[in-house]
């Protein structure tokens, strides 16, 4: 599902009249909910007052409790997925209408049913455009095995235990029991079967009803166009993250603007703005967000910038941040304010420090290895993490465009490294290593030296790295409640390094970018915050590797 954004776009609904995914559904949704809330009130016994002939109208006739509880759950479960426009929860109401009307038909129940489900089954089939979300195949064969399982399994322990009976077989065949009739055999077998009825019931309605897996990273055609739109003016600090390995990509219809996401737990995550010709940014988020419809992945972007944060439309927003800007053609070190970093780059000096800034893909083979012993060193051993502000393939010469600073000891060996990533806009700081017990100050020189190398090359902006809740921890004067989000920060800082990245990057005088989460609705918050954790915390799922390293700049590939 790598293709561009015109293949997904949202023209689909005008070329077809039937499909009419702007409709609002919450009155399907709160109808399916009451009908949920109606089943699970008429296991109660003896049922509720208020019941009366809507239950029946529902029901069609008497259910176990335990079944009615479930089949209660299982439409709730269809109402949440009316919410999000599932074509399965689409065909699951068309089912139990048709079922129930059938069943009326037959003779069962109250007659006056008849009329009223049919017009309920032909409301649903005027109304089926609203469903725009199928279900991916994936999930359809899944909860078709899932489902020919349990019918084994059930009818194999109607027979092994219940006793030879077509009249148990076809109850369980049928339904599993659901009327909760008596069977013949073992007395417990009907309460079992029914349980597992009721359970294989509830995972085939989450199957069916899940969003679409996660796709495929991106591959090395879409990568270089990728890096080709890294390199144009519109692009911002964060574009060059958009290469990472583990990253999808959508792209505008003519081609000129992408967004790099990755998808966990049904989360979309974009990392930062779209990147490219800015004339193809609202394209492109459009494309991203008709994706994410067809899909049924909720959309969400990390680090998207206030200037663009319109093009998002409907999506929440949330700042939790700033990103850390420095411009060459404004930076000195001259002036009390920059005594602190001044005296860093001396003491490193004077410790007989030296440092050398070249492109990462001329790395020869053992400068590379005595760096990556440097990162293992500062690490302690664990593995690279990040996402919205790191690349990964550290070192590799994998990633176009990339800059190494290097700190050398007196004896030229490297204690130290930074690097960097070509942007459209500027250059942008990956990883920053030091050997644990070196030179203090080594960090500080570093990036004076590449603020310098930057104005010498035209990149107009440095990003360092991001503070995260940086208004929280500059704040003078603070509420109850902002005092107790600064005590955390504070006890959480060894882990998280919120407090102690803002105080370094504060010495370099930078201005501040405010970052922001966006997402589609606050009923979203657990799932994303469970994905973002694990997208900058957890380890980066491994990517396929180019045969070759990219050798050539990122400015230098060719557009398409």
């Amino acid at each position: 599902m790598r293709t561009g954004g015109s293949s997904w776009g949202d023209d689909a609904p005008r070329r077809n009249p039937v499909i009419r995914p702007d409709r609002p559904v919450w009155p399907l949704a709160l109808a399916t909910m009451l009908a949920a809330v109606m089943i699970t009130a008429a296991a109660l016994s003896p049922p509720p007052p208020w019941l009366g002939r809507p239950g029946v109208l529902v029901t069609g006739g008497p259910y176990a409790p335990a079944h009615a509880v479930a089949l209660g759950l299982a439409l709730a479960l269809v109402a949440r997925g009316v919410l999000l426009r599932r074509r399965a929860a689409w065909y699951g109401l068309v089912l139990l209408v048709l079922l129930g009307l059938l069943s009326a038909l037959a003779g069962g129940g109250e007659p006056w049913r008849v009329p009223l489900l049919a017009a309920v089954l032909a409301g649903l089939w005027l109304e089926r455009g609203r469903f725009p979300v199928r279900p991916h195949p994936e999930r359809v064969r899944a909860a078709v095995k899932t489902g020919a399982l349990l019918v084994i399994v059930a009818v194999a322990g109607s027979l092994l235990f219940g006793g030879v009976s077509v009249r148990s077989v076809g109850q369980v065949a049928g339904g599993l029991g659901a009327t909760g009739a008596p069977m013949d055999g073992a007395s417990w077998l009907p309460n079992v079967l029914g349980l597992a009825g009721a359970a294989g019931l509830l995972v085939l309605v989450i199957m069916l009803l899940a969003p679409d897996p996660a796709p495929p990273p991106g591959d090395e055609v879409e990568r270089r166009r990728v890096a080709s739109l890294v390199a144009h003016p519109g692009s911002d600090t964060l574009a060059p993250f958009a290469l990472r390995r583990d990253k999808a990509y959508v792209f505008s219809a003519d081609g000129r603007a992408a967004i790099g996401y990755r998808v966990l737990f049904g989360v979309a995550v974009a990392g930062g703005d779209p990147i490219g010709d800015p004339a193809s940014h609202a394209d492109v988020v459009r494309s991203f967000l008709a994706q994410c419809r067809k899909t049924g992945w909720r959309p969400a972007v990390l680090g998207a910038s206030d200037d663009l944060l319109p093009l998002w439309g409907r999506l929440h927003s949330i700042g939790f941040g700033d990103e850390v800007v420095v411009r060459p053609g404004e930076f000195s070190l001259s002036g009390r304010q920059m005594r602190n970093v001044r005296q860093a780059v001396k003491r490193t000096a004077n410790a007989g420090v030296t440092t050398r800034i070249v492109p990462e893909r001329e790395l020869g083979p053992g400068l590379r290895e005595r760096l990556l012993d440097v990162a293992s060193r500062s690490l302690g051993g664990a593995a690279e993490r990040g996402f919205a502000m790191n690349l990964d393939e550290l070192l590799t010469g994998h990633h176009p465009g990339a800059i190494v600073a290097v700190a050398y000891d007196e004896d030229k060996e490297p204690i130290a490294f930074q690097r960097y990533a070509t942007a459209g806009e500027g250059i942008s700081l990956d990883a920053m290593r030091r050997v644990p017990g070196g030179p203090n100050g080594v960090n500080e020189r570093l990036i004076v030296e590449m603020i310098e190398y930057a104005g010498e090359h035209g990149h107009a902006v440095v990003s360092l790295n991001f503070a995260a809740f940086r208004e929280l921890l500059a704040a003078e004067e603070r509420t109850v409640l902002e005092k107790a989000g600064h005590l955390a920060l504070h006890v959480l800082d060894p882990w998280i390094a919120a407090e102690s990245l803002y105080l370094f990057d504060k010495k370099f005088r930078p201005s501040y970018k405010p970052r922001h989460v966006a997402f589609r609705s606050w009923l979203d918050v657990a799932w994303l915050a469970a994905a973002l954790l694990t997208l900058e915390f957890g380890r980066a799922r491994p990517a396929q590797r180019a045969a070759d390293h990219v050798t050539e700049p990122v400015r230098r590939l060719s557009r398409f």
